[in-house]
C-alpha cells in the first residue's frame, strides 16, 4: 500500500467546522443526559474538593481539582452539576480532536466523523462523560497531546511540543492512563524529531507542567480544608497506613503518601487467567461487529503504510493502558477503558477511510459511470455516519425525550426518578446529629455527607472521617485513640455498625442506619 497523502493544509475550516460541529453536538448530548445533582464515593469527593481545594485520594488529582474549580464558577446549576459538566465538557472534546486526529492522518470526512461517533456513542464512554471523574478528562488530555503532536510534525514548530509536554505534565495531577501515553510520545519523537530544540521544547513543557502540578499539589497541602481526605482518612487513621503523626507531618511526606511508591507495572497481570479471559470477551462484545473490524483495519493500516511512527504511537498507549485495565486484579477496571477509546475511535476512523480508499479502487476497475461511482461512494460514506447513530437511536431518543438513557437505568449511574437521593438521603443523617459532631461513614457516603452538610443543610459544625478499618474489619490504633480522646466532649456518630463498637462502647441506635457510641 502507498503511504496516504496529508490535505496540503492540515485543517480546512470545513474541518475545524466539523469539529466544532461534532463538540458541541456531543456537548449537548452528554449535557443532557448528565448527572443532575451529588453523586456517592469519588464522585462525590470531587464535588466537594473542586470547590474546597482540598487533596484527593491517591494517586493524588491537583490538576483535575484545580480545573474543578474553574467550573465551579459557572453561573448555573449547583456546584455539584457544575462539576459533572466538566466531564461532558472534556469528552465532548476528546470525541471532536478523534475527528481531526483522523484527518491529520489522511483520514477522509466521513471515516473521521464515523470515528468520532464510535467514541462518542461508546457505553462506557457515555456514561463516563456524564459523572464527576478524571476519566473523560484524562480521554481529553490524551487527544489534546496526540493532536498536538502531530501539529508539531506538519509545521516543525516547537510551540506543539512544548504545549504536548505542558499538558503530559499537568496530567499527573489527573490520571495516570494519560503519562502511560508517554511512552508513545517519546518512540514518536526518536523516529521523528532530528533537532534538538524539538526535543527541548517537549522536555522544557513537560518540566513547567511538573512544576505547575508540584505548585498545586503544595497549594492544596497548605489550604487543608477540614473535607481534605488527610483530615477525613489520614490523620484519623494513620496507623492503619503504618504512619505515625511525625511521619505525616511535613508536605513531602504527606506526597509520599498520596503518591505510593509501588510501581504501576506491578499491577499488570495481577488478575488471574480465568479473569483475563473473561474481560477480554467481555471487551471485545462492546463492539459490533463492523465496528471492531473497522478498529482491527484502522490499527493495522498504519503498519501496512509502513508509517511506524504513527503506529508505535497508538499501539503503545493503547497496550498499556487497555492491558492494565485487563488484567488489573482491581474490580474497578472498565475505567481503564475510557481513555483508550480515543485511539480506538481513531483506528475506527482510520479503518473507516481505509474501506472507503478500498471501494473507490474497486470501482476503478469496474466499466461503471463516474457518477454512479461516485454516488455509491457518498452513499457508502453516509452509511458509515447514519448506521453508528441508527444502532443508537433507542438510547438516543430515550435521552431526547426524558434526559437518560437505557444503561444509566441499567447500570444505576444516578438517581433517575430520585436525582437529589444523594443529599436526601445525607439530610435524613444530619438532621439526627448533634451540634459539634464527629461523623464516621463509609466511603461511599463520607463525601455525599460532607457536600450536604456544606451546601444544604448548613453544617459546617461537623466533623467527618471514614470508618476505616483493616482486612480483620477493626478500626485502627490511631481511630480508638482519636475517639477516645473526643467521646467525653463531642457526640460520636456511626453510620456503619461495626461489631467492634459494641465490644468497646456502648450502642445506641439513633435511627436506620446511624448508631451513637457513648463511653461504658
Amino acid at each position: 500500500m502507498t503511504q496516504a497523502q496529508y490535505p496540503a493544509k492540515l485543517f480546512s475550516k470545513t474541518d475545524s467546522g466539523i469539529a466544532a460541529l461534532i463538540f458541541l453536538l456531543a456537548l449537548a448530548l452528554y449535557t443532557r443526559t448528565l448527572a443532575p445533582s451529588l453523586l456517592w464515593g469519588d464522585s462525590a469527593e470531587f464535588q466537594v474538593l473542586s470547590y474546597t481545594l482540598g487533596m484527593t485520594h491517591p494517586s493524588g488529582y491537583m490538576t483535575h481539582i484545580m480545573l474543578g474549580k474553574l467550573f465551579t464558577l459557572i453561573p448555573y446549576g449547583s456546584i455539584a452539576w457544575r462539576v459533572n459538566f466538566m466531564s461532558a465538557f472534556f469528552g465532548a472534546w476528546a470525541v471532536a480532536l478523534i475527528y481531526l486526529i483522523v484527518r491529520a492522518h489522511g483520514g477522509r470526512r466521513a471515516a473521521a466523523v464515523s470515528g468520532a461517533l464510535l467514541a462518542a456513542l461508546m457505553e462506557g464512554f457515555w456514561w463516563r462523560a456524564l459523572i464527576s471523574e478524571s476519566y473523560a478528562i484524562a480521554a481529553g488530555f490524551i487527544a489534546s497531546v496526540w493532536l498536538l503532536v502531530l501539529l508539531w510534525e506538519q509545521t516543525k514548530n516547537t510551540r506543539y511540543l512544548f504545549l504536548a509536554g505542558l499538558l503530559g505534565g499537568l496530567a499527573l495531577g489527573i490520571h495516570s492512563t494519560i503519562v502511560m501515553t508517554g511512552a508513545g510520545v517519546l518512540a514518536f519523537l526518536i523516529f521523528k524529531a532530528r533537532t534538538r530544540s524539538a526535543w527541548l521544547g517537549a522536555a522544557i513543557g513537560a518540566l513547567l507542567g511538573l512544576t505547575l502540578t508540584l505548585a498545586a499539589f503544595l497549594y492544596v497541602d497548605y489550604n487543608d480544608p477540614p473535607s481534605s481526605v488527610y483530615n477525613t482518612v489520614y490523620r484519623p487513621s494513620l496507623s492503619l497506613y503504618g504512619l505515625a503523626p511525625n511521619e505525616f507531618d511535613s508536605p513531602f511526606e504527606r506526597l509520599f503518601a498520596i503518591f505510593p511508591a509501588n510501581h504501576f507495572w506491578s499491577y499488570y497481570f495481577s488478575a488471574p487467567a480465568e479473569t483475563i479471559n473473561a474481560r477480554l470477551v467481555e471487551y471485545f462484545r462492546f463492539f459490533h461487529l463492523w465496528q471492531f473490524i473497522l478498529v482491527i483495519v484502522g490499527a493495522l493500516t498504519l503498519f501496512f503504510e509502513r508509517r511506524w511512527a504513527h503506529a508505535l504511537y497508538a499501539w503503545t498507549g493503547f497496550l498499556l493502558i487497555w492491558g492494565l485495565g485487563v488484567s488489573v486484579a482491581f474490580s474497578i477496571y472498565r475505567e481503564f477503558y475510557v481513555p483508550v477509546t480515543v485511539i480506538v475511535g481513531v483506528w475506527g476512523g482510520l479503518g473507516a477511510s481505509a474501506a472507503l480508499g478500498a471501494l473507490e479502487r474497486l470501482m476503478a476497475g469496474w466499466p461503471l459511470r463516474a457518477g454512479l461511482a461516485r454516488f455509491v461512494l457518498a452513499l457508502t460514506s453516509l452509511s458509515l455516519v447514519i448506521v453508528p447513530l441508527w444502532q443508537s437511536r433507542a438510547d438516543l431518543s430515550l435521552a431526547a425525550r426524558s434526559g437518560y438513557t437505557s444503561f444509566i437505568q441499567r447500570d444505576h449511574i444516578y438517581a433517575v426518578f430520585a436525582p437529589e437521593k444523594a443529599i436526601q438521603d445525607a439530610t435524613k443523617v444530619l438532621r439526627r446529629v448533634d451540634e459539634n459532631a464527629i461523623v464516621f461513614a463509609d466511603w461511599d457516603k463520607l463525601y455525599s455527607l460532607i457536600y450536604t452538610a456544606l451546601f444544604d443543610a448548613d453544617r459546617p459544625d461537623i466533623t467527618f472521617a471514614e470508618a476505616l478499618t483493616g482486612e480483620d474489619l477493626l478500626l485502627s490504633e490511631t481511630t480508638l485513640e482519636y475517639i477516645d480522646a473526643n467521646i467525653e466532649t463531642r457526640p460520636i456518630y456511626f453510620t456503619i455498625d461495626l461489631p467492634q463498637l459494641s465490644e468497646l462502647y456502648r450502642l445506641e441506635q439513633i435511627g436506620d442506619g446511624l448508631f451513637q457510641i457513648h463511653k461504658k
